[in-house]
């Protein structure tokens, strides 16, 4: 049952997620695969204790992922406040 749930949790955040302006922009491919689906759960859940932790850790390791793959967090960090605004998270 947990799994069902989960399963539909994330499919609704899946359609959250096209909606998202700034998903398009994000460089999905420099970043762990499993981020993306981290971010749509907390979207669906409404996890804004995730969606800030994921915020602290994008905006702290911007200068590292800058010098990795030459582009710094700065679409991520918009989609995941964006995020936050559609979990209703202020």
């Amino acid at each position: 049952m947990l799994i069902t749930i989960r399963a539909g949790a994330v499919a609704v955040a899946a359609v959250t997620l096209v909606s998202c302006a700034n998903a398009l922009a994000v460089p999905w491919t420099t970043y762990d695969p499993a981020l993306r689906v981290r971010i749509a759960d907390a979207i669906a859940t409404k996890d804004c204790a995730t969606l800030e932790q994921l915020l602290a850790t994008a905006t702290r390791t911007s200068d590292a992922h800058a010098r990795v793959t030459g582009r710094p967090n700065d679409d991520l960090i918009a989609f995941i406040e964006e995020a936050r605004a559609k979990a209703g998270c202020t």
